[in-house]
């Protein structure tokens, strides 16, 4: 046991070492619980837990967090501003970003639109990224990874003029949701087409259908669907003696 003083106290029994820490106005700590025999001190708690907490390192921040966002071959302009704010964002902060361009019905016809779409946001990004390997289309997907160069660093906070702050915020707010409901609606799209090709059965309800996706605003609000059938079949079972 170690005293209040670091004085080695020697070898105690457990009730006798707590005695002595109360009768020394302190708490009996357990320092070392695996060393043999197990070593405690005589201290005050409130200052080992102080001293403990200031030790601990604090665990850094996830860098190179990969973030994704996605777009649509016909997203306009307006909305591909947003996602290219979003990932200049995200690129400052030293993560790398896929972008996912996500392709429906006779879209994939024509997997140029596309191409221009992530050509666009790589060359509004060029000063402080770069895209790593070629530009690849699987299934409904044409996917991008961009990459911070290095010594970019993270956009300073804007100087909030008199006035001028409430606003600003406001509009930051605005364009936050607007991304956040954009990426909300591709990703269930996303998923959906997922479920029908991993042959999951969906209700399909004819008519007209809007675009759900805020992004798709230059899309024809009759939208195109894939005629989806599906054959009941019956399942027998053959028992053999």
């Amino acid at each position: 046991m170690i005293s209040e003083s670091n004085e080695q106290l020697g070898i105690l029994q457990t009730r006798d070492a707590v005695q002595m820490a109360r009768e020394r106005g302190y708490d009996l700590i357990l320092v070392a619980p695996n060393a043999q025999p197990p070593v405690c001190r005589i201290m005050d708690y409130g200052k080992y837990k102080y001293e403990k907490s200031k030790n601990t390192k604090k665990p850094k921040s996830a860098a190179n967090e990969l973030k994704m966002v996605r777009l649509h071959p016909r997203t306009g302009p307006h909305d591909r501003d947003i996602l290219v704010r979003h990932s200049e964002r995200f690129l400052r902060e030293g993560h790398k970003v896929r972008v996912v361009c996500q392709f429906k019905g006779r879209e994939n016809a024509y997997p140029e639109l596309g191409r221009q779409q992530l050509e666009a946001i790589s060359s509004a990004l060029d000063e402080i990224s770069f895209v790593e390997g070629p530009i690849n289309k699987q299934g409904r997907d044409m996917t991008m990874m961009i990459a911070p160069k290095p010594g970019v660093k993270p956009l300073p906070k804007p100087v909030k003029e008199s006035g001028k702050g409430k606003k600003s915020d406001e509009a930051q707010a605005k364009e936050d949701a607007d991304f956040a409901a954009m990426q909300a609606a591709l990703a269930q799209e996303a998923g959906d087409e997922a479920g029908e090709n991993a042959g999951v059965d969906e209700e399909v309800v004819d008519g007209d259908t809007e675009a759900v996706a805020v992004g798709d605003a230059d899309i024809d609000a009759a939208g195109e669907t894939d005629d989806l059938s599906s054959d009941e079949g019956e399942e027998t079972a053959a028992t053999t003696a």
